[in-house]
């Protein structure tokens, strides 16, 4: 199955460009002119990876990132930072926030940035590889996440100790039992099980 690519450019040439180059590498490729059309998109569509221009009208590339990353519905997405040369502290910014990487505009080709989002998504396995199971946000204090926490003793409720940020549930394939799952709580952030 074909990995869907947000691309967030306000240039409508550059995004063409991507468009093309990436649609005919086989990706499935959505575009936003800037991050609030871009976050409009994350909540209707499943994205693997965000290509994420940084200087957009009406929400910049680095405040729409804030709200991708403070979003557990949409943390985990990878997110790639286009730039151009003299952006140094904003891509620092960036990869603070969470980006996995970026490239520069003017100098990447749109070789260059198919052959990077190839690599990430190898790398992280996209958003939701078919064999790795499902993250699942938890609502607390709702149905039985009190039962859960009392009788698991989380010492936070729903929140990793270590890291400050809330848990969510991991539901790992059971290969001898199509349909049924393994599950367990863990940190999106350091990966700790509780």
């Amino acid at each position: 199955m074909a990995h869907t690519i947000l691309v967030v450019e306000d240039t409508e040439l550059l995004r063409r460009i991507y468009t093309d180059k990436l649609t005919q590498d086989g990706y499935n490729v959505l575009q936003a002119g800037d991050g609030l059309q871009a976050l409009s998109s994350l909540r209707s569509e499943t994205i693997d990876l965000i290509l994420l221009d940084l200087i957009m009208p009406r929400m910049s590339g680095l405040e729409a990132l804030e709200a991708i990353k403070a979003d557990p519905r949409t943390r985990e997405i990878p997110v790639l930072i286009l730039s151009n040369l003299g952006q140094e502290s904003d891509v620092q910014r960036g990869l603070e926030m969470g980006a996995v990487d970026y490239l520069i505009k003017n100098e990447a080709k749109p070789a260059d940035v198919s052959e990077k989002i190839a690599l990430v998504l190898q790398h992280m396995g996209g958003r939701m590889g078919e064999d790795t199971g499902y993250k699942i946000a938890i609502c607390d204090r709702v149905a039985d996440a009190d039962r859960l926490v009392a009788e698991t003793g989380l010492p936070r409720r729903f929140w990793c100790p270590a890291c400050e940020v809330e848990l969510q549930m991991e539901l790992l394939p059971k290969p001898d039992k199509a349909g049924w799952y393994d599950a367990h709580l863990i940190c999106p952030q350091c990966n700790k099980e509780y």
